[in-house]
């Protein structure tokens, strides 16, 4: 039986197409017989019995070395087997593993639900940051509104301004009485700004015409009590420069400064003068004249000043002194004039204590206010 066994397995090793042997001859034994067939059902005679012949030693030798041979392939088959039924093992396994029940861990899926309800829940904060945008959004209405009343202003006094740039006509006689009395009032001012800045003050234009402006106006942008106290302010400042300072210019280092400058001329009798405003129409020599008059020293001190004072001198051209008639010859109606006299045409050597020291040289301011036939 074995013999017949191993012949089997050496024929299927002979015939071998890539599948092994023993399973092929594990899957014959296991396959269901085949019918059998109409002329084999007929039982054969028994065949008589023969004793085998005996082999002779070299072919028993051979049959040993091929039964050994076949042993080998067998364990081989043997162990391809154990292989296969391992491998199907574990198929069946994983192919059972798949089949179980998959039992899914919910609890990172609750954890993340409950931090989202947490993050759109309702926070106590958002209230009061609402009633506070509410707030600033009522605040910003507010500014806006008075930005447009800024600007509304700004506007207004552009226009103001515009119209004030547009030259004046001059057809009266009262139109150019305002206009000299502006030309007078603009050059006192001139007159302050020299002597600020000789004191180390300096004072914007922009912002000094603006106070004019606002005081004719009649709308202030400081209250009474603010403009008291920048005023008193500017005086100290000006009262601690002037102690600091440098001393003034006596008199005739005065005039000689005052001649250098553009437009200075000297009359016969020896003062010197500078035509600030010509004005316009000319004086009769029998015309009464009204002059205003400033006069004050070469070190900026005022001894008088008839613009301040509201008063005027009205009299025929005639009757004033040779020195204002020839400077009063000089203008037209309206006209203005700075004249800087040595002592000897004005106080001379004893001059007018306390107020005009002795060996003066003073410095007049003359404006024509009127003239009359």
């Amino acid at each position: 039986m074995v013999l017949l066994l191993l012949a089997a397995s050496g024929a299927a090793c002979a015939a071998d197409d890539g599948i092994p042997a023993l399973l092929k001859f594990a899957e014959q034994r296991q396959a269901p017989p085949a019918a059998p067939r109409e002329e084999t059902v007929r039982k054969s005679a028994p065949a008589p019995v023969t004793k085998p012949a005996t082999k002779p030693a070299a072919i028993v030798g051979a049959d040993s070395v091929r039964l050994t041979s076949l042993k080998q392939s067998l364990q081989q088959q043997a162990e391809k087997i154990r292989q296969l039924e391992r491998q199907l093992a574990a198929a069946q396994a994983a192919a059972a593993a798949k089949r179980e029940r998959v039992v899914v861990d919910i609890r990172p899926l609750a954890d993340a639900l409950k931090g989202l309800r947490q993050a759109v829940a309702p926070v106590p904060e958002v209230g009061a940051l609402a009633a506070s945008l509410t707030r600033a959004e009522q605040r910003s209405a507010s500014l806006a509104a008075q930005l447009a009343q800024q600007q509304q202003r700004v506007e207004t006094l552009l226009a103001e301004r515009q119209q004030a740039a547009k030259p004046p006509v001059l057809a009266s006689e009262a139109d150019k009485l305002a206009y000299a009395a502006g030309v007078s009032l603009g050059r006192d001012i001139l007159h302050l700004q020299q002597e600020n800045r000789r004191a180390g003050l300096e004072a914007e234009s922009p912002l000094l015409l603006a106070g004019i402006a606002d005081t004719l106006a009649g709308r202030l942008r400081l209250d009474e009590a603010a403009i008291d106290s920048a005023l008193r302010t500017a005086h100290q400042r000006l009262q601690q420069a002037q102690q600091t300072q440098a001393p003034p210019l006596d008199g005739k280092d005065y005039l000689a400064a005052f001649t250098r400058q553009e437009g200075v001329k000297q009359d016969a009798l020896g003062f010197y003068y500078r035509v600030d405003y010509a004005g316009s129409g000319a004086i009769g020599a029998d015309d009464r004249v009204d002059i205003v008059v400033r006069e004050s020293l070469t070190d900026g001190r005022v001894v008088k000043d008839m613009e301040l004072a509201g008063t005027v001198i009205s009299q025929p051209l005639t009757r004033y002194p040779p020195l204002f008639r020839a400077a009063i010859e000089k203008l037209q109606r309206h006209g203005s004039i700075t004249l800087v006299v040595p002592p000897a045409l004005a106080y001379g050597k004893q001059g007018s204590p306390p107020a005009i020291p002795p060996n003066a040289t003073m410095i007049y301011t003359l404006r024509i206010a009127d003239v009359q036939p």
